[in-house]
């Protein structure tokens, strides 16, 4: 960041400080769900998408509601003061600045849209969507913290909506360190954030702006202080505040003002002024139209390409990525079609002839042509595998169910990487073509190179367990129970259940009762409050004679929103076996609730009813079975018996 002193210097720090905070918050936020095992869920923007899609409030929409309200009160000072990237776009500009590079702001007439299509894509397509196919969308709802993992506000799984560390690593240096060096200073900001577009757009509701306070001598340092690239000064001679969204509220311009006549005060906001709306940025570009045309067609088969490649290139690491390579064949063009060209302070070309400078940057771009092509080529191949795949089951013909394993194998064959969703997902059509061993052998692999792998271990399990190899399969779901890793963004906390399920009723089919508990006491460790599980145990503690144990289990399990009928009729048993008559009476009234017409839960409740002297209220449960059944032989015959001791259909209590 630049060094400056007084009242600059104050900003500066005051600035640094607070995204310095918001680093040390999240470090204390990792340490704490290190320490305890559960946390509040993560704060960041992209839980929003859960809202999206879901319906499903979460932290990370709340911080965004109340940054969003912020910022239409107060101005986008957000960005600036509180985000972990513009952090590192910051922290990358001081350190270009220190080996004497300044980055120039790219200016692009195309690729500035490009914030606006990915806030589109992300919050608005899917809800026209919804629309389009008639589909009713979910109402805003809470996920209550449970047993399970997964809850509005608190997680055990801190990183359950973030990429991989070393993909993380990967997108702080794209986008806060090399789109800052192609881009300019800004260059996420303004050319990939769909979040910061929102932020834009409340911005231009916001009173809160920078303003000229008083007369001012056009000296235009609040210009050059500006790291938004940003003609402050002639917004404030203009319009007397400043009205560009792109504005951060990083201050510098207040501070860079000699005569204090720079300020954040109250103004009616850019939206209501006439002729204001979205400041006076435009026409200041410095590419050409033929080159900000070249940069969108370089730009939308490029984010094609990088997204999802490899099953590793998330949404915004795709945008950033595609945006680089938009601006890199960009220079390319430059530097074979011009005489003269610099790019950040390096002359590429001078007097026609590429210098050395120059030969480094055509290569480095011919090589991600060659990059871009191949990765292409492979995302085409697991593209088309995953598209016939996901039709087998309305079209299974094995013609089609053969081009999707050669597609798969394409990809896997020339491929730089070989995702492991394409080998599982080539594992799974072999089994549907009865190549039961190339699919053993595909699993295997993925389980050797992905120990904690747990969907590979698991159908690895499935298929040897088909086979008759019943204790290589247990073996294989002991293991994922051991070493499976429970990732966000999988069905990895399903199939360990499953591999406990599993494993138990194998223990079960070999009569090992015991095996079978520990396995599901596993899975419970594992998957804390699972209600299959509970139910389980419960299950199997009836079984071994814990009557007690059974009982405990199956409440929680109920009380968790388990399978309401089967778990009322389990415990009244229960309860009814132990002489817990008044327990029993409540678990059966509910049930005849849920199944009026169940003369089985009637007779049993008649039956507690009885036991606990109440005659009246059992001669009543039997005479509405008996409507229900009346050649029931048996309620017959209980009616008589109640009717012997002088209680008849009148009878009150």
């Amino acid at each position: 960041m630049p060094e400056r002193g007084g009242r600059a210097g104050r900003y500066t720090s005051w600035r640094a400080a607070s995204l310095i905070g918001v680093h040390v918050l999240f470090i204390l936020h990792f340490v704490h769900w290190k320490l305890k095992g559960r946390t509040l869920a993560p704060l960041e923007f992209n839980e929003v998408l859960y809202t999206v899609h879901q319906g499903i409030v979460t932290a990370g929409f709340i911080l965004m509601a109340l940054v969003m309200l912020a910022t239409a009160l107060f101005g986008r000072f957000f960005c600036s003061w509180g985000c972990h990237i513009l952090a590192l776009q910051d922290a990358s500009r001081w350190l270009l600045a220190k080996v004497g590079i300044e980055p120039r702001p790219l200016r692009s007439r195309t690729l500035v849209w490009v914030p606006v299509a990915a806030m589109f894509y992300l919050f608005i397509w899917p809800q026209v969507l919804q629309v389009w196919q008639g589909l009713e969308g979910e109402g805003l709802h809470v996920v209550e913290a449970s047993g399970s993992r997964w809850s509005s506000f608190t997680t055990d799984d801190l990183w359950r909506n973030l990429p991989p560390p070393g993909v993380a690593i990967l997108t702080f240096f794209v986008c806060g360190f090399l789109m800052v060096y192609l881009l300019g200073s800004r260059g996420f900001c303004y050319h990939a954030c769909p979040y910061g577009a929102l932020f834009g757009l409340a911005d231009q509701v916001a009173p809160g702006r920078i303003v000229l306070a008083k007369d001012c001598s056009q000296c235009g340092l609040c210009t050059k202080a500006c790291s938004s690239d940003i003609l402050v000064h002639r917004e404030l001679a203009l319009h007397g505040m400043v009205t560009d969204p792109r504005c951060l509220k990083d201050l510098d311009c207040v501070a860079a003002c000699p005569e204090n006549a720079v300020q954040f005060g109250f103004r009616t906001p850019p939206l209501f002024r006439k002729g204001n709306f979205l400041g006076t940025s435009t026409g200041r570009f410095r590419n050409s139209i033929g080159e900000d045309i070249l940069l969108v067609a370089v730009f939308l088969p490029a984010f094609v390409v990088w997204r999802g490649a490899y099953d590793l290139i998330p949404f915004l690491l795709a945008v950033a990525l595609a945006g680089c390579t938009a601006f890199i064949l960009l220079a390319l063009v430059r530097t074979l079609g011009r005489d003269v060209y610099t790019l950040q302070g390096h002359v590429l070309k001078l007097d026609g002839r590429i210098r050395p400078a120059g030969r480094i940057v055509v290569g480095a771009a011919i090589a991600l042509i060659a990059l871009l092509a191949h990765t292409g080529w492979v995302q085409y191949h697991g593209w088309m595998g995953g598209r016939i795949m996901r039709t087998l089951a309305m079209d299974a013909r094995p013609d089609r169910l053969a081009s999707a394993i050669a597609h798969f194998e394409r990809a896997l064959d020339l491929g730089l990487i070989a995702p492991i969703d394409h080998r599982l997902s080539l594992a799974s059509l072999r089994v549907m073509q009865h190549q039961d061993h190339q699919a053993i052998a595909d699993l295997r692999g993925i389980i050797t190179d992905d120990p904690g792998h747990v969907e590979a271990r698991y159908r690895l399990g499935e298929l040897l367990n088909g086979m008759g190899a019943a204790d290589e399969a247990m073996e294989l779901w002991q293991q994922n129970l051991l070493l499976g890793d429970d990732r966000s963004g999988t069905n990895s906390r399903a199939l360990l259940i499953r591999s406990a399920l599993s494993l138990a009723e194998a223990c079960k089919a070999k009569g090992d009762l015991s095996g079978a508990s520990k396995a599901v006491r596993e899975g419970l460790h594992r998957a804390p409050g699972d209600v299959s599980l509970l139910v389980a145990s419960g299950e199997l503690a009836h079984r071994m004679g814990s009557t007690t144990e059974a009982i405990g289990h199956f409440e929680t399990a109920l009380s968790l929103g388990g399978p309401e009928e089967m778990l009322r009729n389990n415990l009244a048993a229960l309860r009814l076996s132990i002489g817990d008559n008044a327990a029993a009476i409540g678990h059966l009234t509910r049930l005849v609730e849920l199944r009026p017409n169940d003369n089985r839960a009637r007779v049993a409740l008649a039956s507690a009813y009885v036991r606990v002297g109440q005659r009246v209220e059992a001669y009543r449960q039997l005479g509405a079975a008996s409507d229900i059944d009346p050649g029931d032989e048996r309620i017959r015959e209980a009616l008589a018996w109640l009717e012997q001791d002088g209680i008849g259909p009148n009878d009150h209590q």
